[in-house]
């Protein structure tokens, strides 16, 4: 036989105590620091003898919280590969882990996906208190909705990707331009006059800050040149036969690690040697145990942990501003020169 579950009322008629704080006890730890330390044991103490679990209805009408944050992560259909493929959301998603171990939210996955746009439910999960709030991981320039929950006050933190101008939204990103810039600047002072730009085609956020950032080195150094070959899908191969031209380009500048060893592979095919004759570096990377390819190398999990930390602080004050650049590390490989092989321009 099933016994009857108890009640919160259960819980407050033993405790001696009303309904509602009942409920600041069990369900919003803020408003229950103002009750009395006794209380508290006391009610904590009746609902373990009651085996009370405390309803998610419930507790939405008490505290005006679901306790649950939304992750948005982009259908496969929408990225052309599985998602968990990408090494970058992994680790990303072990951040939000550690952001939200040690509060009272759990985390929904929510994945961006046509219903997702057309019913507009980028407004109603929120609205309707089904999760407290929305961490984006993967918003591209071509979303324009943004805009609509944005502009309604709705709690959103962006994380690596933005979807529009960075001033109209709460983000947590990786330092793209500064690590865009180590990589020119090394190449620069390894000698390399003449650059080749991988330009990966598929990433708009990312791809836009990096060209901002080579933009803005080419008018600094008007000695250095750099030609652009679009890799527009997984087929596309770095065109060799540049590297056997008059003033061909002597460094390889590339999106991402990836690229970085397919350039390597293509070239190596071609009999030209890496890195004495080509330097290749990669602009956008996590490291491994098997990273070898000199890259820049962002770090998806404090990024992940940062953007759900700032996004419980939204939760609690929509108002507030949160933007936040998450720095990058170098990972020296071997498609580079040590500086000591280097000659002196």
């Amino acid at each position: 036989m099933i016994s009857k579950k108890s009640t919160i009322r259960d819980v407050s008629q033993l405790a001696g105590v009303s309904i509602s704080t009942v409920s600041r006890v069990l369900n919003n730890r803020e408003k229950a620091r103002t009750i009395p330390a006794e209380v508290r044991k006391r009610v904590l103490a009746c609902a373990e003898q009651l085996n009370y679990v405390p309803n998610a209805n419930a507790r939405r009408v008490f505290t005006h919280r679901a306790g649950i944050i939304g992750l948005l992560v982009p259908s496969h259909t929408r990225m052309n590969m599985h998602i968990f493929e990408d090494g970058h959301l992994t680790r990303l998603i072990s951040g939000v882990e550690a952001g939200i171990e040690n509060s009272d939210f759990r985390l929904l996955l929510i994945f961006n996906d046509k219903r997702f746009m057309d019913d507009r439910e980028y407004m109603s999960l929120i609205q309707s208190q089904n999760i407290d709030g929305l961490l984006v991981w993967g918003a591209q320039p071509s979303e324009t909705f943004w805009q609509e929950p944005v502009e309604a006050g709705l709690p959103i933190v962006f994380a690596v990707t933005v979807p529009g101008p960075l001033e109209q939204y709460n983000y947590t990103i990786n330092a793209t331009r500064a690590g865009t810039r180590k990589a020119l600047e090394l190449l620069a002072s390894h000698g390399h006059r003449r650059i080749l730009q991988l330009h990966e085609t598929r990433n708009a956020f990312l791809e836009r800050q990096m060209d901002a950032e080579i933009a803005e080195f080419l008018r600094e150094r008007p000695d250095i040149t750099i030609d652009v070959q679009d890799i527009r899908s997984s087929g596309d191969e770095i065109a060799v036969p540049l590297f056997r031209r008059p003033g061909a380009p002597t460094a390889v500048l590339a999106y991402n690690y990836s690229m970085g060893v397919e350039a390597y592979g293509r070239l190596a095919e071609a009999g030209i040697k890496v890195p004495d004759e080509i330097e290749i570096v990669s602009c956008y990377s996590y490291q491994s145990r098997k990273s070898w390819v000199s890259s820049v190398v962002v770090d998806d999990y404090e990024i992940g942990r940062t953007a759900v930390k700032n996004l419980q602080k939204l939760i609690e004050s929509p108002d507030r501003r949160l933007q936040a650049e998450i720095p990058f590390s170098f990972f020296f490989g071997q498609t580079t020169r040590n500086a000591a092989d280097v000659p002196t321009p």
